[in-house]
């Protein structure tokens, strides 16, 4: 998937902290991988925190109804932090790849250079 970084600038209105939009990497963690790494069951997304102005790729652990930021940096290496976990419990996928503002490599919903702005 290709991923704007300017898609992450509206506030969620339940936590202005934090951008509305998401993006989750996996929704659950298979039951092997969980044995192999002991790691508990939970989703992995990205996130812009609008306070810093850095992105988070962050785990939501079910069980326990809590959040762990797993990763706090640029918006590349945070694409790159969450493609890695992503290939690690769920073995090699096709990487999301930043968006680069013009076609091909164009996030068609998110990008505000297709909206005209």
């Amino acid at each position: 998937m290709i991923i704007c970084e300017f898609g992450f600038e509206d506030p969620d209105p339940n936590n202005k902290k934090y951008s509305m939009r998401e993006v989750d990497y996996y929704g659950w963690v298979p039951y092997q991988a969980r044995q192999k790494y002991g790691i508990k069951n939970h989703r992995l997304s990205l996130r812009k925190n609008l306070e810093t102005g850095k992105f988070e790729v962050y785990r939501y652990f079910y069980d326990e109804k809590r959040e762990e930021v797993a990763f706090e940096g640029s918006f590349e290496e945070a694409l790159e932090f969450a493609n890695k976990e992503r290939n690690k419990y769920w073995g090699v996928q096709e990487p999301d790849k930043p968006c680069r503002h013009k076609h091909p490599q164009l996030d068609w919903l998110f990008c505000p250079k297709m909206r005209g702005e």
